[in-house]
């Protein structure tokens, strides 16, 4: 019991030492190469089965530097099969309830972005397959991998480019009374080759609280570091509310 304690006040301290050192940061960079954006966003889950699940996915970046603001919509579906060496049930940051962890996960997607408002130019279309690999560890602890490639038409001229990702994560879930908590922290490289390098790094601390049974809400702060981005450190306040469906089939 003894080192239970230990490992989750651990863990906390970590996540707590990740916003102290964003907040740190956010008062460092306020005059230097630097933006501020603010991501609410929608995601639907409909789970088919244990297996098979469908979602939908719609961000919304509101730039505090300027009035626009740029949307994404997202379709995917996802299917996950297999065992993991040690044995793991919780609810994961996507999920609305518990159930046993399996070992491996692909998703399949299209998107569709554009910009709001008369004056913006963003416009994007994206195909997008991942793989997961999901490691319980010692207490609980659940390591992720997930490698990304997307194919990418930029612009008006719907230019062609591609991008793989790499993400690692460590989220662990905590239960008080009916509600869950999962903290988070992830790394994410991203490879582009319109630069034919390595050109853009993501660091996010984060928690989803589930407290209904069809509900839950995220939120996290990221720090985006991007050579070829307008500003190269990018600070942002994410808010995700997570809408869950599911057949009849899958809650047998």
């Amino acid at each position: 019991m003894a080192k239970f304690k230990l490992t989750r006040s651990l863990f906390l301290r970590s996540v707590s030492i990740v916003i102290f050192i964003y907040i740190l940061n956010t008062s460092w960079v306020s005059a230097q190469n630097s933006s501020f954006e603010f991501w609410p966003e929608t995601d639907i889950w409909y789970s088919i089965n244990p297996s098979w699940r469908l979602s939908a996915f719609i961000p919304i970046t509101k730039y505090y530097e300027s009035k626009y603001r740029d949307i994404n919509f997202y379709l995917q579906a996802d299917y996950a099969w297999g065992h993991t060496k040690k044995i793991c049930f919780a609810r994961l940051m996507d999920h609305n309830r518990e159930q046993q962890i399996k070992g491996w996960l692909v998703r399949g997607g299209v998107m569709r972005g554009w910009s709001l408002g008369e004056n913006g130019d963003y416009q994007e279309n994206l195909i997008l397959g991942e793989i997961h690999r999901r490691m319980p560890l010692y207490n609980n602890f659940l390591l992720s991998h997930r490698l990304r490639p997307e194919l990418r038409w930029l612009g008006e001229n719907n230019e062609f480019s591609y991008r793989i990702r790499y993400r690692v994560m460590i989220e662990k879930e905590f239960k008080r009374g009916n509600a869950s908590f999962v903290p988070y922290v992830n790394a994410e490289p991203y490879w582009d080759s319109r630069y034919s390098a390595f050109s853009r790094i993501r660091l996010i601390g984060g928690t989803t609280v589930t407290w209904r049974p069809r509900f839950a809400l995220e939120g996290n702060l990221t720090y985006q570091y991007d050579e070829h981005y307008d500003t190269n450190n990018l600070f942002a306040l994410n808010v995700i509310l997570h809408v869950y469906f599911e057949t009849k089939k899958d809650q047998n």
